[in-house]
């Protein structure tokens, strides 16, 4: 019966630290997805852009262009499309540690509390011999 029990704690013990280390990798990884969004700027607030039609690029009822040649002239004197747009800023050097220490947390919570219940598994095992 003695054998049963350490058996059963062992289990226990297993299935906590499983419990214990899904826990830690789902808080580990929402904080740093959340360090990583907080790191993202607002978004921009853009302009809309003033929509030009140019007359002879019209499809016809086949899908065809009705003056092709004129079309591809307007279409080179047509002004160019230029966004002028800013560069996005990036995360400090600090919160991508603090994100990449939470992200690494969220990698390895699972093996190592299977690693910590192996081992506490072990300890009972062996006391459980030693008695």
């Amino acid at each position: 019966m003695d054998g049963i029990g350490s058996a059963l704690k062992s289990l226990l013990m297993i299935m906590l630290a499983i419990f214990i280390g899904g826990y830690v990798a789902r808080h580990a990884f929402s904080e740093g997805i959340h360090t990583i969004i907080a790191a993202e700027p607002a978004t921009p607030k853009f302009e809309s852009a003033p929509v030009t039609t140019l007359g002879s690029c019209q499809l016809d009822s086949h899908l065809q262009y009705s003056n092709p040649l004129r079309c591809r002239m307007e279409m080179r004197n047509a002004p160019a499309f230029a966004a002028h747009v800013a560069p996005l800023e990036t995360m400090t050097k600090a919160q991508s540690e603090t994100a990449s220490g939470w992200l690494m947390l969220a990698m390895f919570a699972v093996p190592l509390s299977l690693g910590l219940a192996g081992l506490l598994g072990f300890l009972l095992f062996r006391a459980a011999l030693t008695e």
